[in-house]
C-alpha cells in the first residue's frame, strides 16, 4: 500500500508542459558538437544547483568536463542515477533542415533541432522527475545523482582523423565511472521511443587496409592497385555481414555489421595509383562473443575471398572495442520502470526490437562497475510515430506530450526503487 500510495502521490505533482519546453529549447540552443560539451556541462550544473544539487564538473580532457550532481535524502537507501551523453550525433547544419540546427523550433507540440532527441530532452525529463519527486522527498531514502558525459557517441581516432572532436566511444562514461560517479541502478534517456531497452551489443570499429604498390598512370600496368581489391571486399562482406549476423544473433539481440567509410588514394593527385586503400567497418557482437574471435571471423573471410590473387596485401587494424551487455529482466530496475510505464501509459512496457540493440550506449561501462543500467527515452518517435532517430528530410524531432509522460515514468519508477520497495542485489 504504501508503494501505491507514494507513486499517486508522485503522478499528482505538476509536470509543466512550458517548462520542459523552455528546459529542452535552452538545451538545443547550447551547440555540443564532440569534443565541445562544455557549455552544456555548465548549464545543467546550474540547473541542478538550483534544486539543490551537490554539482561538480569532471574535466576529462581540458576545456571537456563531465557534470555530476548528487541529491541526497539523508535517510539510508539505494541510489538512483539519471545519465546521459551531452555530445551531439553530428553536427549544426547552418542551412540545413530544422532538426539538424542547433536553433532549437518548437512548432504544434513538437521541438526540432540537432541533439533534441538523441539526446538533450533527456535531460530535462530528469530535471522534471527530480522536482515531481518533491512532494514525497520524506518517504524516500538513498540518493539522486544526474550525470551528463561528454563523448559516447560512436567515434574515435584513426588515421588522419585525431582530435578531441573524434575522442567517443564512451570516454566521458569511462572517466565518471572510474572517478566516483557510480550508482546502483542507472537510467539512461536514450531515444528508444519510449520502450525499454535492457543492454548493447558490443561493437567494433576495424579499418582494413589494403596495401598497394604505386605507379604513375602511365606505368599503371606496373601497379599493385588497393582499389579493385579493397572494392572486391566491399561488395564479399556485405553478404558476410548477413551471414555472420545470422550465426550469433541470440534470444535478445541481432548483431549488425556495416562498412560506413572507404579511403583510398591521394584526391589532390589522380595521376598515381593508390598506395592504400582502407575499409571502415563497425561490427557488433553479443554476449558469448569475444572481440579477438570476431577479428578472426573477419580475417578468414577476407583470407578465403584473396586466396586466388597472391598480390593481395590487406592488414585488420581495431581501433575501437566496447564490450555487450544485458540486464536480467528479474532486476529491481527492469520492474520498478515497468510499474512506472503501466501506472502512466496503462499497458505493459514495451521492449525495443532485436536490431536496436545494435546501437551503443555508456551503459556497458557503467555495468561493469556493478551498475544495474537501461536505456528509456522519450527521443525516437517521429511526427507520424514511427520509430526513428531522424525524422526524414527534417532530422531530429521530440514531442513534448511524450516528453512529459517520459518524466513521469522516471519519477514512478524512482519513487519505487527509493520508497523502500528495491534492493540492489539483482544483476
Amino acid at each position: 500500500m504504501h508503494a501505491d500510495r507514494l507513486t499517486e502521490q508522485v503522478l499528482q505533482a505538476d509536470c509543466s508542459d512550458d517548462e520542459l519546453t523552455a528546459l529542452v529549447v535552452d538545451l538545443v540552443n547550447i551547440r555540443s558538437e564532440a569534443g565541445y560539451e562544455d557549455d552544456v556541462a555548465r548549464y545543467l550544473r546550474d540547473q541542478m544547483a538550483e534544486r539543490g544539487f551537490r554539482t561538480a564538473l569532471q574535466e576529462v580532457e581540458e576545456g571537456r568536463n563531465n557534470v555530476l550532481g548528487v541529491l541526497d535524502t539523508g535517510r539510508p537507501g539505494p541510489s538512483l542515477m539519471f545519465m546521459g551523453h551531452m555530445d551531439t550525433s553530428t553536427y549544426h547544419h547552418v542551412d540545413g533542415p530544422p532538426g539538424m540546427r542547433s536553433e532549437a523550433m518548437v512548432k504544434d507540440g513538437w521541438v526540432y533541432g540537432l541533439g533534441v532527441s538523441n539526446m538533450k530532452s533527456a535531460f530535462a525529463g530528469y530535471l522534471a522527475a527530480t522536482d515531481m519527486l518533491r512532494s514525497s522527498w520524506s518517504e524516500l531514502g538513498g540518493r539522486i545523482l544526474i550525470a551528463g558525459v561528454v563523448g559516447e557517441t560512436e567515434r574515435a581516432p584513426v588515421g588522419q582523423w585525431s582530435g578531441r572532436r573524434f575522442r567517443g566511444g564512451g570516454i566521458g562514461a569511462q572517466y565518471m565511472a572510474s572517478h566516483g560517479g557510480l550508482a546502483d541502478y542507472c537510467i539512461n534517456g536514450e531515444p528508444t521511443g519510449l520502450k525499454l531497452q535492457r543492454g548493447n551489443a558490443g561493437y567494433m570499429f576495424v579499418e582494413v587496409r589494403f596495401v598497394g604498390s604505386a605507379q604513375h598512370a602511365f606505368s599503371k600496368a606496373s601497379a599493385i592497385d588497393p582499389l579493385p581489391r579493397a572494392i572486391r571486399a566491399y561488395e564479399r562482406l556485405q553478404a558476410w555481414g548477413e551471414e555472420y549476423s545470422s550465426r550469433h544473433q541470440d534470444d535478445v539481440m541481432r548483431p549488425l555489421v556495416n562498412v560506413g567509410a572507404v579511403h583510398g588514394g591521394e584526391p589532390f593527385k589522380p595521376s598515381r595509383t593508390a598506395e592504400s586503400c582502407s575499409l571502415y567497418m563497425n561490427l557488433n557482437f553479443v554476449r558469448g562473443q569475444t572481440a579477438m574471435a570476431v577479428e578472426r571471423e573477419l580475417s578468414e573471410a577476407l583470407h578465403a575471398l584473396f586466396a586466388d590473387d597472391p598480390a593481395a596485401r590487406f592488414e585488420i587494424n581495431v581501433f575501437l572495442a566496447k564490450p555487450p551487455h544485458l540486464l536480467e529482466e528479474t532486476s529491481p530496475l527492469v520492474r520498478a520502470m515497468g510499474e512506472g510505464h503501466q501506472k502512466v501509459f496503462g499497458t505493459p512496457i514495451p521492449e525495443v526490437s532485436p536490431p536496436r540493440y545494435s546501437v551503443s550506449s555508456d551503459n556497458p561501462i557503467f555495468a561493469q562497475y556493478g551498475v544495474q543500467a537501461i536505456q528509456y527515452g522519450a527521443g525516437g518517435i517521429n511526427l507520424s510515430g514511427g520509430i526513428t532517430v531522424n525524422e526524414p528530410g527534417l532530422g531530429e524531432v521530440l514531442g513534448i506530450e511524450n516528453l512529459a509522460s517520459c518524466a513521469r515514468v522516471y519519477a514512478v519508477a524512482a519513487a519505487q526503487l527509493l520508497g523502500g520497495q528495491g534492493t540492489a542485489d539483482a544483476r
